[in-house]
């Protein structure tokens, strides 16, 4: 049997977190959240652009995983909280920028988004995972926040930079990098 949808619940500019807790619209979670669901359509373009199977298997996890940090945000504060994401979803991602990080050489200065569309899009959701871990630390300020949490965003954005660079090197895309020595001279 299907749930019943409802529709319209949220025209008093309110919406439901886990646990059946209403809040408006602009509540950090509720930003948070939307700011979550930013990246994940994101990602979904990078998988859908990228050629290389082993990115797209790779994205298709990251984007679950983004649902599990979904859970634990939406239960923030709320009598349902719960704390989903893990040490071993930390530890995943840490693999996989050792994995990729393999398939670039090291930088001391600034690297352009430039190359493959896939790549390019990468950044952008780097970008976007960059401002989701400056909402999360935001919300930390009023409410709980676990440490493995923020330190799986922080992760995840080196891990989408390395994961697009890994992906103009494989595509032999030269990058451009500012060096920062030359940027204060």
């Amino acid at each position: 049997m299907r749930p019943e949808l409802r529709y319209g619940s949220g025209d008093d500019g309110t919406t439901e977190l886990l646990g059946g807790v209403r809040v408006p619209k602009d509540d950090p979670r509720v930003e948070v959240l939307g700011t979550l669901d930013e990246l994940n359509a994101i990602l979904g373009l990078a998988r859908t652009l990228t050629g290389y199977h082993d990115v797209k298997d790779v994205l298709s996890r990251i984007q679950r995983s983004l649902y599990v940090v979904g859970v634990e945000i939406a239960s923030v504060n709320t009598p349902a909280y719960k704390t989903t994401v893990n040490e071993g979803m930390l530890k995943e991602l840490e693999d996989l920028i050792g994995r990729y990080e393999s398939e670039v050489y090291a930088t001391t200065g600034f690297v352009i988004p430039y190359g493959a569309t896939s790549s390019v899009v990468l950044h952008i959701a780097r970008c976007v995972a960059r401002r989701l871990e400056r909402r999360v630390v935001s919300l930390k300020a009023s409410f709980y926040v676990s440490k493995t949490l923020l330190a799986y965003l922080n992760r995840l954005s080196t891990f989408l930079f390395i994961l697009a660079r890994a992906i103009n090197a494989r595509g032999y895309v030269e990058e451009e990098v500012l060096e920062v020595k030359n940027l204060i001279e």
